[in-house]
Order: C-alpha cells, then structure tokens, then sequence
C-alpha cells in the first residue's frame, strides 16, 4: 500500500509540474486588457498580413511575428492584445480601447499591410525598416520562348494587367506603357495567365503577392527588374523609438547569430508562399 501511495504521489508531483510548465510557455497575448498591455492596432483585417482563421482565431503574418518578437520589445509591458481600431486612427495618440469604466487605453504600434509612401503617411509617422516587400512585375510565356520580351524590347504588344497596384505602377511608367498596343485589365491573376499562355495577350504586369499564389507559375519568366516596389511596414508615433527595438528584434529572430537558425524567412514563407521580405537591419544600423 505505500508503494502504491508512493507511485500515485510521484505521478501526481509529475502531472503538477507539467501544468506548471504549461502555464508559463502560454502566450503572452492578453486576455483582459490593463495598463500592462501592449496595444498593437489594425484598421481591417487583410490577408496574410493579419486575419481571422477558419477557427475564429486571429491569426497572420503579424500575429505570428509579434508573438516571437514580443519578449524583446515588451518593456515594462506583461503581455499584449491586438486591438481593432477605425479608418484615420492616430497610433500613439487615439484612444484605441476604452473600458467599461472609461479608461483610455492608447495603441503605439500599427500593423496590417502598412505601404510606404502612402499619401502624407510617412510625414505623419516613423516606421520600422522594410518588412515585406511586393514588386510589380511583368511575366511572360515560357513556351513562346524564354525571355521573348523583357522591358527594354516590348514594342506594340497587346498587355493585360492584374491588381490596382500593379495598374497604378504601369500607369507612372509612361515609357513602358507607350510602347503597347493594347491593354486588357483582369480581374483575377488566373484568368490573365491563362490568355497569356493562349496567346491572347503577350505578357502580363502583376504584383508578386498574386502571382506567386498561381498554381502554374512554372509557366511563366518574369521579366528581370520591376515596374515599382510596395513595401511594407509597422508604423508608429513620429520619433517613436520603439521602431528601433522592433527592427532589432527583428533581425534577431532573422540572424543565426541568436537563434539556431533563422526563424523569420520560414514565416514570411509561411504566409506568403516565397520570400516576400528583403529587411535588412545589420549591426551597423544599430
């Protein structure tokens, strides 16, 4: 019987530190939201960016980064809750949650597919180093022949092109756009693939968010350069220096040197099916 007593203590002891240890290896996102969390805003959800799954979850891009990131940049924070706020919201200024007792609670960090160079943005607030990059790009046929056309020999061919970015950047490149012929605007990347590799048009200008989700892009060269380059960023308070410790923190969990292998590419990966990131932030930036 004391054996037994023994055994079922010795079971009991394990289970209790497994929970314990459970406890402390949860996330630190914030159920209840206090003077000890970090707010983290977002207008909309946008996918990769920030969405929610199939479970109801909020997930994402962002989710997953500042779930990595949050032990180095969290301060005097315990924990942190992403928090959706309106259309023209102020990070660092409005009021981004208000309790039931009237509390103000203030966001300093926005995310969610934030594009540089975005109207007066970049006069209003300071932002991170590049985190995403989506070129805009021009691709053709492969089975008309590798690189049939690059951008300096395109001369009265008949162009479609996909997504309101990548319009806006044929529409600036006056020099390219001149030279074709005719110009078919599509609404979905497939459907523009699918005349390319017909023969209905003769190349095809697209961002590289839509185009690397295309099953058959295998098909397709990319011409070599790019019409433009959205890059995306977190933004915060003008002069935050809270940018500086989430680029560091960044490049800590992107550097080798800190980790046993770099733990930001596969995540970019993850949410955007290839490398959508250049961020550069190195020793000497610091």
């Amino acid at each position: 019987m004391k054996s037994f007593k023994r055994v079922l203590a010795f079971i009991l002891s394990a289970i209790f530190i497994v929970l314990c240890f459970s406890g402390c290896s949860s996330s630190e996102a914030a159920s209840e939201i206090t003077d000890e969390t970090m707010l983290i805003a977002y207008t909309e959800e946008n996918k990769p960016f920030i969405y929610t799954d199939d479970k109801g979850n909020l997930t994402g891009f962002d989710v997953e980064v500042f779930e990595k990131i949050f032990k180095n940049i969290k301060n005097d924070y315990k924990n942190y809750k992403f928090v959706q706020v309106e259309e023209g919201y102020k990070v660092g200024e409005d009021a981004a949650y208000i309790d039931s007792e009237g509390n103000e609670y203030i966001a300093y960090v926005m995310v969610g597919g934030i594009a540089k160079n975005n109207g007066s943005f970049n006069k209003d607030y300071t932002f991170t180093n590049n985190i995403i990059d989506n070129r805009i790009i021009a691709v053709g046929y492969a089975g008309n022949g590798a690189n049939q056309y690059t951008f300096a020999n395109i001369k009265d061919v008949n162009a479609g092109v996909v997504s309101e970015a990548a319009k806006t950047a044929l529409d600036k490149n006056t020099a390219v756009k001149s030279n074709m012929k005719s110009i078919k605007e599509y609404a979905d990347t497939a459907s523009a693939l699918a005349d390319l590799k017909a023969g209905k048009i003769d190349m095809l200008v697209v961002d590289e968010f839509n185009f690397n989700t295309a099953q058959d892009k295998d098909d397709f060269y990319v011409f070599s350069g790019e019409l433009d380059t959205i890059s995306y960023v977190y933004s915060l308070k003008k002069w935050d220096w809270y940018a500086d410790s989430i680029n560091e923190a960044i490049y800590e969990l992107k550097s080798p040197d800190y980790n046993d292998a770099d733990e930001f590419t596969p995540i970019v990966e993850k949410y955007f099916g290839y490398n959508a990131s250049s961020f550069d932030y190195t020793a000497n930036n610091k």
